[in-house]
């Protein structure tokens, strides 16, 4: 009989327990008209920085340290075309022409594997190897992570 009273009593607490509106437990009500935060990725930044120092730096297209499979061309989820076009930019990093085909679709493609924070962000933490990825690319201290975390940074403001 004891147990029956400890269990409609367990069951009492847990159906008492805190409520949408009661805001307990650091809940926020985000209201009826909640629109997500955009993240606003800087084109230029990507056309001139990301593609030129960082993917086609590190061969992030052509697969490398071994890999024969083209990694980002054929065995990723993360489709990225292998490209030897200059950067339509000047030395201050300002576009000065129309980025190539192959710049607009790696774009199209990276966006998809950004977060609004640089630091658990995909496309920052799988060349580091802090996620899944079958090799490390490169240290969190090389410059092309510093840079993936800058465009990232500046898009989420």
């Amino acid at each position: 009989m004891w147990r029956a009273g400890l269990v409609i009593i367990a069951v009492g607490v847990c159906a008492c327990g805190p409520t949408e509106q009661s805001g307990v437990l650091g809940t926020v009500q985000l209201g009826d008209n909640f629109v997500a935060p955009d993240l606003q990725l800087d084109d230029v930044f990507f056309y001139c920085r990301i593609q030129p120092e960082v993917l086609t730096k590190h061969g992030c297209a052509n697969g490398g340290s071994g890999e024969q499979g083209q990694c980002h061309d054929s065995r990723s989820a993360l489709r990225l075309i292998a490209t030897k076009d200059a950067a339509p930019c000047d030395k201050m990093g300002a576009l000065v022409g129309m980025p190539s085909a192959d710049y607009v679709a790696n774009l199209d493609a990276v966006r998809f594997f950004v977060q609004s924070d640089p630091l658990t962000s995909p496309l920052y933490l799988r060349p580091v190897n802090q996620a899944s990825h079958p090799r490390k690319i490169f240290d969190d201290t090389d410059p092309a992570a510093k840079l993936i975390v800058q465009w990232i940074s500046a898009g989420a403001r």
